[in-house]
């Protein structure tokens, strides 16, 4: 496996180097995406520290004005789109 940051492998070449791969990822050193041969289903292995900071900075963002201005516009587009009904505030 080459010493890059991100890496696409088959099923097969996963199952392969799981333990070196969690070995990696677990010390921050990546993520793996993982493809299964004739899917376009994909997955990706990335460490526990890294998607509890994603988890953090998506819930510090939905706290902000900007996020509920954004879900507002997006809401409204829907609703012209006839996607979805926009609950209407008092």
């Amino acid at each position: 496996m080459s010493g890059g940051c991100f890496h696409t492998l088959s099923l097969s070449q996963f199952g392969k180097s799981l333990e070196e791969l969690h070995e990696r990822v677990a010390a921050g050193h990546g993520r793996v995406e993982v493809k299964h041969d004739g899917s376009h289903h994909t997955c990706v292995l990335i460490s526990k520290v890294e998607l509890e900071s994603l988890e953090r900075a998506l819930e510090i963002l939905s706290g902000t004005g900007d996020f509920r201005t954004m879900c507002e516009k997006l809401m409204s587009l829907a609703s012209e789109c006839g996607g979805i009904a926009v609950p209407q505030t008092a």
